[in-house]
C-alpha cells in the first residue's frame, strides 16, 4: 500500500487566503472524494498538489517521504484538469500512446470508443473527447491519479460507465476526485473531506456537511 499525504498548503491571491489549514491522505485502493462549494479553491488544491501550480508553502508526501523540486517527472501523480488537454494535432491513439496506455485497454472500458484512435480531439464529441482523457489518466501508470470534474459534460450512460471503471481502477491505485455531482462522489468515495474557509474537514456523516453549509447551500 502507498500513502499520498499533504497539509500545510498555504495560497494567497492579493489579500484573499485561499488555503490556509489542509490535511488530505489518499492510499492506494481507495477513492477520497473533495467536495466544496464554487471558488472554494479546489482546483488549486489539486494544481498545487500535482506540481503545477506554485504556492507559498506545501508539504506533499508519499509514504512519509516528501516529494520535492519538479517531481511530475517520478510520474507518480496523474492529473486531470477541467479542460481538455489533448493537443487538437495528436490523434487519439497518439495520445495514448505518449500516455503509455493500450487503445486496447480504453476500447474494453468503453466500447463506443474504439473506433476512435485516429481521430483527432475536434473530429470527436465533446462527451467522447472527456470521458477518453479521463481513461488516460486512470490507467495511466502512476499510483495516484487526480480527477477534477470528471463527471462534466459526460451523458448519463458515459457516466455510469465512468463509475464501473473508478470502482475497477481503485484496486491499484489511490483516486483523489471532486465534482460538482457531489452524489455521485459520495457513493463513491471511502473518505470525504469538505474544503471551506481554506480549511478541509474530514467528513463522517451527513450532518457534518449540514453543519458547516455544504449541503444546505445546494439542495
Amino acid at each position: 500500500m502507498n500513502i499520498l499525504e499533504f497539509d500545510s498548503l498555504e495560497l494567497v491571491f492579493g489579500l484573499r487566503k485561499i488555503l490556509s489549514s489542509v490535511y488530505m491522505k489518499c492510499e492506494t485502493g481507495r477513492i477520497v472524494g473533495l467536495l466544496g462549494r464554487n471558488g472554494s479553491g479546489k482546483s488549486c488544491l489539486m494544481k498545487i498538489v500535482f506540481g503545477t501550480m506554485p504556492c507559498g508553502h506545501k508539504s506533499i508526501r508519499v509514504n512519509r517521504s516528501p516529494l520535492l523540486g519538479n517531481y511530475l517527472k517520478e510520474k507518480v501523480i496523474s492529473y486531470l484538469p477541467q479542460e481538455d488537454f489533448i493537443p487538437g494535432f495528436l490523434k487519439l491513439r497518439q495520445a495514448a500512446s505518449l500516455f503509455a496506455v493500450e487503445m486496447g485497454k480504453i476500447n474494453h472500458a468503453c466500447p463506443e470508443l474504439a473506433d476512435l484512435g485516429e481521430r483527432r480531439p475536434a473530429e470527436v464529441s465533446g462527451g467522447q473527447l472527456r470521458l477518453f482523457e479521463i481513461l488516460l489518466i486512470l490507467f495511466s501508470t502512476h499510483p495516484f491519479c487526480i480527477l477534477d470534474e470528471p463527471f462534466s459534460g459526460l451523458t448519463p450512460i458515459h457516466v455510469e460507465r465512468l463509475i464501473e471503471v473508478l470502482r475497477e481502477e481503485k484496486n491499484k491505485k489511490g483516486i483523489i476526485i471532486t465534482d460538482h455531482l457531489h452524489r455521485h462522489v459520495r457513493s463513491l468515495a471511502d473518505d470525504v473531506y469538505l474544503l471551506t474557509n481554506g480549511k478541509t474537514h474530514a467528513i463522517k456523516n451527513e450532518d457534518q456537511l449540514v453543519r458547516l453549509g455544504y449541503l444546505g447551500s445546494i439542495l
